[in-house]
């Protein structure tokens, strides 16, 4: 009874994540949708993990010849997971994958397989049954293991291209809250599991040589749960750093050592003048471009004296005036009748969350405590 069960649910995973899988294809790629590169390599990497469940259940198991032949080592669909992850996490940041002949080569891996594959399918090399047979799970250990660390690789470097654009969208943005980062922490989350799984299959093969039967129909289920996972969040997620001047040239680090050059203090002067009087930071979509174009200085002229003049990213410089707003207007008597959320959003805030996480990093005391030491001043 109980093994009757777990079987149903699993061919209800597995082919429900493939119904998924091309349901949200459609979805994506429907003439009433707007069109993104983004949403281009999800669909790519939707139906990829797609046809490789479908490779495990039909081609794996009603012509397992023919699987053996052409697959002699291994998925080579594998090979495409990581790089399209990694080029979806791209161009949901803002930026675009390049087609170029170098761009070509995260390819390489899939092209080799289904060549070597193909090859020893269609000429079937008298060798190749011997070294099948007495090396069974050496080829299979060999390909897990490159599948592993192509993984590994793309995953450490997603997560690298994640954390520079956090930084950038600090030089950029002085509200974060149109930036989905659960999204990019829960495509992360996914990415790792996979990478989780892959580990799993490997040592499983080294230890008992699951390489078939077992291993693949946890494969499929693992793909499916990624199908309604990277489907359900995806499709309603818009690009996250749409906001980003990326036309622009980036302000990044420059590697190696470089000269310390303090901004000219009347430079700073006068973006601190411009900030008191002018008020800026009260509107809530401040970027670092639109201040820049009023004051009359480059992005990148503009970021330095706020980097180096005053020690802050763009982000912390304008929230320490949006905080200092806020306690200017805690001891206005004509507001208090607003709200703390209301005060808050009066100083250029847009979520109660980041003004309380903002203002008491700054002060050192929540918004209400600071509000209620005031009391006692104005008796």
């Amino acid at each position: 009874m109980w093994e009757e069960f777990k079987h149903q649910l699993s061919v209800i995973l597995v082919y429900g994540g493939m119904a998924q899988g091309l349901f949200v294809v459609l979805l994506l790629n429907h003439k009433s949708v707007q069109k993104s590169r983004a949403n281009l390599f999800l669909s790519i990497l939707l139906v990829a993990m797609t046809l490789s469940i479908a490779q495990i259940l039909y081609l794996g198991r009603f012509t397992g010849y023919l699987a053996d032949n052409v697959y002699a080592l291994g998925d080579p669909a594998f090979f495409l997971i990581a790089p399209l992850l990694r080029f979806y996490a791209i161009e949901l940041t803002g930026r675009r994958v390049a087609f170029t002949p170098a761009g070509l080569l995260h390819f390489a891996p899939f092209v080799a397989l289904v060549i070597l594959s193909l090859t020893i399918g269609v000429l079937r090399p008298d060798g190749w049954k011997t070294i099948a047979t007495g090396h069974h799970r050496l080829l299979h250990t060999a390909f897990w293991l490159l599948v592993v660390i192509q993984f590994s690789g793309y995953l450490y470097a997603t997560h690298t291209h994640w954390l520079a654009h956090q930084k950038l969208m600090r030089q950029e943005l002085s509200n974060t809250e149109d930036v989905n980062i659960a999204w990019v922490r829960f495509f992360l989350i996914v990415f790792m599991l996979i990478n989780v799984f892959f580990l799993f299959s490997l040592f499983a093969v080294i230890q008992f040589d699951m390489c078939r039967g077992w291993l693949q129909s946890a494969t499929a289920g693992v793909f499916s749960l990624s199908i309604f996972a990277l489907s359900f969040k995806g499709i309603l997620q818009r690009d996250i750093f749409n906001t980003l001047p990326l036309a622009e040239k980036p302000i990044v680090a420059t590697t190696g050592p470089t000269p310390s050059l303090k901004p000219d203090p009347a430079l700073i002067t006068r973006v601190r003048t411009y900030m008191q009087e002018r008020k800026p930071y009260l509107d809530a979509d401040l970027t670092l471009s639109t201040l820049s174009k009023h004051i009359g200085m480059s992005r990148s002229q503009l970021s330095q004296v706020i980097n180096d003049g005053t020690g802050d990213n763009f982000y912390d410089f304008v929230n320490q005036y949006r905080v200092e707003e806020v306690k200017r207007l805690m001891a206005d008597p004509d507001v208090q009748n607003l709200s703390l959320l209301g005060l808050a959003l009066e100083a250029g805030f847009k979520s109660k969350s980041t003004f309380n996480l903002i203002f008491k990093r700054f002060t050192g005391q929540t918004p209400t405590e600071y509000r209620k030491d005031l009391m006692p001043e104005k008796v």
